[in-house]
């Protein structure tokens, strides 16, 4: 890897340029946190289809709850007593990407407006996007096909376009996904980040604990639907917000992280 002295060029402004070694990560998850659905359950008009078309069942699907999941975590809860394995979906990852953008974009064809950006969302990520303290990615359960369909539906995916985003095709465990989120950036820039210049930020407990598992810094926001501050307390983030609109005191929060 290349020496810490190794500086990021922004994409803000391309004359400023700061040590790798400041930069600070922004890991955001995606439902809950950035963007909340209209409907609650709509999700299931596309994931029931792409599951029967591509593994002839939905198990118990009808039955779960599905907060703070992967995308290919859920498909793996719902079959397992049916005798799938995760390496099982695994293996059928290239059907269920093209099926699942299929469903899903037919879904979002019908009605665009399926999602709504939630209070303070594109104030932060245009704040952050022009700080060259931070970088906006992407650490989330969704498969990258469902995030693109979803943040393009907010006009939010230029924001993370060309960003080492991690998406739930990497694995079925969340906690896999930070621990990935580092090699991505790692290779990108080639540069050894230290797990604390990453910060992931989400609405349940799964992702503090993803966050602790890989030694990130976690911030826990209150917009997740059914989500109880209690329980997100629990798990000890380093912040808690209620929301993030107010765009100056996020930035100067995350900036002391």
């Amino acid at each position: 890897m290349s020496s810490e002295s190794n500086l990021f060029q922004t994409k803000a402004e391309n004359t400023t340029e700061i040590p790798l070694s400041t930069l600070r990560i922004l890991l955001w998850d995606i439902d809950g946190t950035l963007v909340r659905s209209r409907v609650n359950g709509a999700f299931k008009d596309y994931f029931i289809p792409t599951m029967k078309k591509v593994f002839g069942s939905v198990g118990n699907f009808e039955k779960m709850q599905f907060s703070g999941m992967t995308d290919t975590q859920i498909i793996y809860e719902s079959l397992r007593e049916e005798g799938f394995t995760p390496e099982q979906i695994f293996e059928k990852k290239e059907e269920l990407l093209k099926v699942f953008q299929a469903e899903m974009t037919a879904i979002f064809e019908r009605n665009f407006e399926q999602h709504e950006i939630l209070a303070g969302v594109r104030g932060i990520l245009a704040a952050a996007a022009e700080t060259p303290l931070f970088y906006n990615s992407l650490l989330t359960g969704n498969l990258s096909v469902a995030a693109e369909i979803k943040l393009r539906s907010v006009d939010l995916w230029h924001y993370f376009s060309d960003s080492p985003n991690a998406f739930g095709e990497i694995s079925h465990n969340r906690n896999d996904l930070a621990t990935e989120a580092g090699k991505l950036f790692n290779e990108r820039f080639d540069f050894e980040f230290a797990p604390s210049q990453f910060i992931v930020i989400g609405d349940t407990p799964n992702d503090i604990i993803c966050a602790r598992h890989f030694g990130a810094k976690a911030v826990a926001v209150g917009t997740g639907r059914g989500q109880f501050k209690h329980k997100l307390l629990a798990e000890k983030p380093d912040v808690f917000l209620d929301d993030l609109s107010n765009t100056n005191e996020v930035l100067k929060i995350l900036s002391a992280l």
